[in-house]
């Protein structure tokens, strides 16, 4: 099955030298060509409303209607490709990005089309799965994986006092901070510092949630899942990390295809149900130049 890979940057990308997208592009040309990378590029500044509100879902439903062209195509001759399968669509967002791969799915999912994963790196949008719809999605099975990437070092998305630190109590001028913050940012969400949560807290373990090192291979059944990074909210994708980081979101593809693969196959079943049960994690794919 081909993979259609949409890549969403943030704002205040510039929209003449090459961004992470148009890297990214040329990156799985060379490593994978069956995954095509759609780049949806947009100007965007910092105005946290007029974007969630106003700005992001036009860009979405607009993104939308161009992915239904893949995802339901009206182009082919049915005598010469008479078997269409449809595209695996996945997403990579960073930032504001991800408030628009949120929209475009619930779009595309009420429109009866499965995403079979989100990639959030660095993302402004809501962390709590059972309120920003991921739950919902996991659980009708319309959605096959959600995987944050987060840094605990992100000062652009610390407006949420209550999941400051992990590992440490912050102080009350932290929070404060924090705070005040929170209230110039809203409505956008600190899933790039906080990692998913659920009804407010750290997302459990049965949820396949992980403060693991970045490379560690996701669980044979993922379904929300979160890596995290030293560094801040772009450390992803400097000069010196975005060939970890392609490298990173080709390996979780694969593995989540792998594992749902698994799942469907009715010989193996047995096999990844008594995985699961042991909560072993099957070694990713390795990456091969093509």
């Amino acid at each position: 099955m081909k993979t259609l890979l949409v890549a969403i940057h943030g704002i205040l990308t510039n929209q003449t030298n090459a961004s992470w997208p148009d890297k990214l592009d040329a990156w799985m040309f060379d490593y994978d060509p069956e995954i095509k990378v759609l780049k949806k590029e947009y100007r965007a500044g910092p105005f946290p409303r007029w974007n969630c509100r106003v700005k992001d879902p036009h860009l979405a439903a607009s993104l939308a209607n161009e992915l239904e062209l893949f995802l339901n195509p009206r182009f082919n001759d049915s005598t010469v490709q008479p078997f269409n399968v449809r595209p695996s669509l996945w997403f990579v967002a960073h930032s504001n990005g991800a408030v628009i791969a949120l929209l475009t799915a619930k779009i595309l999912i009420e429109r009866g089309y499965p995403v079979a994963g989100l990639i959030l790196t660095g993302a402004a949008c809501e962390a709590d799965i059972a309120k920003n719809g991921i739950l919902d999605w996991l659980g009708k099975g319309t959605l096959a994986a959600a995987i944050a990437y987060s840094s605990q070092d992100d000062k652009v998305v610390a407006g949420d006092p209550n999941h400051l630190a992990i590992d440490s109590r912050p102080s009350a001028l932290d929070r404060v901070k924090s705070w005040v913050w929170g209230k110039l940012m809203h409505p956008y969400g600190c899933l790039g510092r906080t990692g998913w949560l659920l009804n407010d807290w750290p997302l459990p373990a049965s949820l396949h949630s992980s403060s693991g090192p970045k490379h560690e291979p996701l669980p044979s059944c993922p379904t929300a899942f979160t890596r995290w990074y030293k560094g801040g909210h772009s450390t992803y994708f400097k000069t010196d990390s975005f060939d970890s980081t392609f490298r990173q979101i080709l390996r979780d593809i694969n593995s989540v295809s792998a594992a749902f693969r698994l799942r469907k196959s009715p010989g193996l079943r047995s096999v990844t149900r008594h995985q699961s049960s042991k909560h072993t994690s099957p070694q990713p794919e390795a990456i091969s130049h093509r």
